[in-house]
This record gives structure tokens, C-alpha cells and sequence, in this order.
């Protein structure tokens, strides 16, 4: 591990909200030693020059990045490159994605997350299911063949599969019995609602018995109609309903950002839904799909969005720089909001005595011209 050191005359974005000036930040890799006014002097100090530091950013939808997929080359090898790619963008904490998989691809990429979650702390926090328990009509780029019907067996041995390792699951409210359901909620892991064609009374029902969250917050979602408010009102409308959103300017139009926040405040938090992070233009071969990349924007066969090329601090520019989000609530949604969603503000998404020293100085662009993992930077060159 690196010496202590400090970082001074910075801007600190504590995860919540922005401190007042003249605090330092006192490091010991891999934690912070304190926040003050009055550090040691005999440590050695970087001067921020009044820039942004804030929490290592957190995403909880990553699909792939750096030419790797979490759910096409499912081993320790093509995940770790997926975590450097966006290390090097500043999320210092992420879930890997799993999609609606063939079930030995799905039990090959569990096993690989279980091993690397084995030797770090923070930077792989476990899996995200994103299927196979969607509705077909709501699909988006999903397998069809690959989608199924929630069973309490395989609902049982899903359970068994992902036991310390799943973290999040999305599922389709409309597919589910409240007993099927119940055997979600023992596992402990979150329920997320998406791909869903579910009513506003049947998205509500899910939320009041124990779903806490939405997926990529209106996409693959009904529309809101005067007769027919649908999910995308009960994810407004209950207080117990967090989401995720792709900042990206392709999923959502940043006037339907700006009314999210407005109407969710710190329930709304940023995803990536990162698949083609650092992709160049031209077809991407992914298992039995073919998908086509221009300007960054990617498309399945059907024409449908599949993912994105972005990383979180992207989304996070995008929301301060197009979306008219204010700099304390767009990195609220990359930082806290997202720890609070896995129980884990003790350790990461705050800047505080006692956290992990995961962090990023951001520039007046706002993407990150340094990041620190666990007290130690971050270069271009790790592996």
C-alpha cells in the first residue's frame, strides 16, 4: 500500500452534499483517515485547485466494456477486463449484469463474480439478473428463447445459484404469484420491476410487497396515459420505489430526466447499462444476436436499443451539462443514492472517516482527470 497522503483545496462532494471550503481529506490506503480543517502537517499533500472531489462513482447495471460481455464470456479473465474499463472511467463499484442467459452461461458468469468478489472489496459488489422472468412483448434486446416463466423450482434454484453473490434481480411484476415472489424476497436480494408490461395497480402491489426498485426507468416500460398511468406513475407515486436511469441522450429525453428527479428526488439514481463501453462503429457479434454500433448508439436486429457505450461519469456529465440536473443531485444519483441501494453507505458512496478511499477529481468538464481505488490511483496502464 501507498503512504498516507493528503488532498487539499478541493471541492468535497461528500456523497450528499458539498462541504464548506477549507476541509482536507486525509488518506491511509486503503481508507480515509479523516475529513478537516486542520491536517497533519507533516504528510504529503496534492492541491485540488478547487476541484470536484467526490465518492468512486457506483453503477448497478454494467453489461460488459473494454470488448467483453458479462453474459457472452462468462470467466474471471473477460470480467476483470470489464472492471478495469470502467475503473479507468471512475466507478469504482459496480454489479455485473447478467441477462436472460443460457442457464449454464448464467451458473459459469455466477461462479466467476463468487471468485472475484473472493479477493476485492469493493470494486466488484456482485451480479445483477436482468431476466430470464421479462415478459416477451417487453423483450427489448433479450433472447426470446432464453426468456421463462417463473416456477417455484427454478425460482428455488436460482436462489441456490446466486446465494452471496446476486444482489439485484429484475423481474416482470405481471409473471408473478405473491408466493413466487415470496421466494424472491427470502433470498434477500432486491427486487427490481422491468421489461414490463404491468399495470399501475399491479406495479403498485409489487412495490407494496416487497419490490423495491425499477429497471432503466421508462424503457421497456408502457407509456403513461390519461386512462392508463401504468408502472411509470407507481415508480413516482410510492415512496418505497427507487430506479435507475440511463443518462445517455438516446433512452431518455432530458426533459423526462428533469421530471423524474423533480417528482423522485433521491430515489432516482444513474445506471450505465454499459454494454459497448469503448466499442468502435460496426457490427458486434453477441451470441445469437447481431447488434450495429454508429455514433456510439447500438442497435439490435429489430432496431431496438440495446445498451449503451457510456460509463457513469458520462451520464453524470450528461445530466448537468444537458439535462439541467444540478450538480448536487446528479452526483447524488452516481454516488449515494446507488450505496444506499445495497446497504453498503458504510464502506463506499460517502466520503467520511472510516470509508474505503475510493474517490474521483473531476474536472471542470466534469469527467474525471484522477481516480483513486482504495487510496491508490488509478493509471491508464493497469492491466
Amino acid at each position: 500500500m501507498s503512504p498516507a497522503f493528503i488532498l487539499k483545496n478541493g471541492r468535497i462532494f461528500d456523497g450528499r452534499s458539498f462541504l464548506s471550503p477549507g476541509f482536507s481529506i486525509v488518506v491511509r490506503p486503503p481508507y480515509i483517515l479523516a475529513i478537516t480543517l486542520h491536517p497533519p502537517t507533516h504528510l504529503p499533500s496534492i492541491d485540488l485547485q478547487e476541484r470536484v472531489v467526490a465518492p468512486g462513482f457506483i453503477d448497478l447495471q454494467v453489461n460488459g466494456g473494454g470488448g467483453k460481455y458479462a453474459s457472452l464470456d462468462p470467466s474471471e479473465k473477460s470480467f476483470n477486463q470489464i472492471l478495469q474499463a470502467h475503473l479507468k472511467e471512475g466507478t469504482t463499484s459496480l454489479l455485473l449484469t447478467i441477462t436472460s442467459s443460457a442457464s449454464d452461461t448464467r451458473q459459469s458468469a455466477l461462479a466467476a463474480i463468487r471468485a472475484i468478489m473472493s479477493k476485492e472489496q469493493s470494486l466488484l459488489a456482485g451480479a445483477h439478473l436482468e431476466g430470464p422472468f421479462l415478459n416477451p412483448s417487453k423483450k427489448g434486446a433479450h433472447h426470446e428463447p432464453w426468456l421463462q416463466p417463473p416456477t417455484p423450482e427454478l425460482l428455488k434454484q436460482l436462489a441456490n445459484e446466486g446465494e452471496d453473490v446476486v444482489k439485484i434481480i429484475t423481474v416482470s411484476p405481471e409473471l408473478f404469484t405473491s408466493g413466487n415472489l415470496d421466494i424472491l424476497l427470502e433470498t434477500g436480494w432486491i427486487l427490481s420491476a422491468g421489461h414490463s408490461t404491468a399495470s399501475y395497480e399491479t406495479a403498485m402491489t409489487f412495490f407494496d410487497h416487497g419490490g423495491h426498485m425499477a429497471t432503466h426507468l421508462y424503457n421497456t416500460m408502457a407509456p403513461v396515459t390519461g386512462r392508463e398511468p401504468g408502472m411509470v406513475t407507481a415508480i413516482f407515486e410510492h415512496q418505497g420505489a427507487r430506479a435507475g436511469i440511463i443518462a445517455d441522450g438516446h433512452h431518455v429525453h432530458p426533459a423526462a430526466i428533469r421530471l423524474a428527479q423533480k417528482v423522485m428526488g433521491d430515489r432516482l439514481f444513474l445506471v450505465s447499462d454499459a454494454t459497448f463501453l469503448g466499442q468502435k462503429d460496426g457490427e458486434v457479434y453477441f451470441g445469437p444476436t447481431t447488434f450495429r454500433m454508429k455514433d456510439g448508439i447500438c442497435y439490435n436486429q429489430e432496431g431496438k436499443l440495446a445498451g449503451s457505450s457510456i460509463s457513469i461519469a458520462q451520464a453524470v456529465k450528461y445530466c448537468i451539462t444537458e439535462a439541467g440536473i444540478s450538480e448536487v443531485d446528479a452526483l447524488r444519483m452516481a454516488t449515494y443514492t446507488p450505496a444506499s441501494i445495497l446497504r453498503t453507505t458504510d464502506r463506499i458512496g460517502r466520503l467520511g472517516k472510516g470509508m474505503l478511499a475510493n474517490m474521483v477529481i473531476l474536472g471542470d468538464d466534469w469527467l474525471p482527470q484522477k481516480i483513486y481505488y482504495q487510496g491508490e490511483e488509478v493509471t491508464e496502464n493497469q492491466p
